[in-house]
């Protein structure tokens, strides 16, 4: 079974409400993990603890993609407005 179709069931499942939820949930431990390791740079475990709630927080995104439709417009946008700002706006995005 391929990933979109995992997140589908998840989504019909659970509901979007609560997968909402759920990245709010995500988004939150992975700002925990990141603070940690601030506090604690040379500890190699809080390394690990971030790339692990990065993954759960992309698998989020990825419902939320589902749930509330495409982003990539924007991300282009500000990809965009990135470039500009740092002088090579024509660069491609």
């Amino acid at each position: 079974m391929d990933a979109e179709n995992i997140l589908l069931q998840v989504i019909a499942e659970y509901g979007a409400d609560a997968q909402t939820d759920m990245m709010i949930e995500e988004m939150s431990e992975l700002t925990k993990a990141l603070l940690k390791h601030r506090r604690y740079p040379g500890d190699e475990s809080t390394v690990d603890n971030i790339r692990e709630e990065m993954a759960d927080v992309q698998i989020m995104l990825d419902q939320m993609r589902i749930i509330y439709g495409d982003d990539s417009q924007y991300r282009e946008q500000k990809l965009h407005r990135l470039a500009q700002r740092l002088g090579i706006a024509g660069a491609e995005t």
